[in-house]
Parts: structure tokens; C-alpha cells; sequence
């Protein structure tokens, strides 16, 4: 059995769609964070947008703990 050569090699790019799938959230907040500069993307061609997966991963951070202040 054989199997392709994107199966075989993860890609360092991936699409707007995968990164919306991986994160649990909509293609709309993603394509949003690209167009505010909080997230670098890369046309390819007219209408492909990819974005690097290593990107992704500087972007996101840790929820701070908060502490519960006594009055």
C-alpha cells in the first residue's frame, strides 16, 4: 500500500481551514487575527493563504492564573 507524499511529510505550511480545525475555532477568527497582524500568513498564488505552523505556535500563550483577592 502506498501512500501520498503529504501523509508521508507534514507540511510546515498549512491552510487557513487546518488551523481553524487544530484550534477548535472559526476560519473567520483566524482570517481575522491575519488581516489584525497578530498572525503571519503567506499568499500563494491569487487566492491561497498559508500559514506556518510555527506561527501558530509563538501566538499562542498560557492563561494566567488569576488570584482571588480577599476583600
Amino acid at each position: 500500500m502506498t501512500t501520498s507524499a503529504r501523509e508521508e511529510l507534514p507540511s510546515e505550511f498549512v491552510s487557513v481551514g487546518d488551523v481553524a480545525a487544530d484550534l477548535q475555532v472559526t476560519e473567520r477568527f483566524i482570517r481575522r487575527l491575519i488581516a489584525d497582524g497578530e498572525l503571519q500568513a503567506f499568499r500563494v498564488g491569487s487566492r491561497l493563504v498559508r500559514v506556518r505552523r510555527g506561527d501558530v505556535e509563538a501566538m499562542l500563550r498560557p492563561v494566567a492564573e488569576q488570584r482571588h483577592q480577599s476583600v
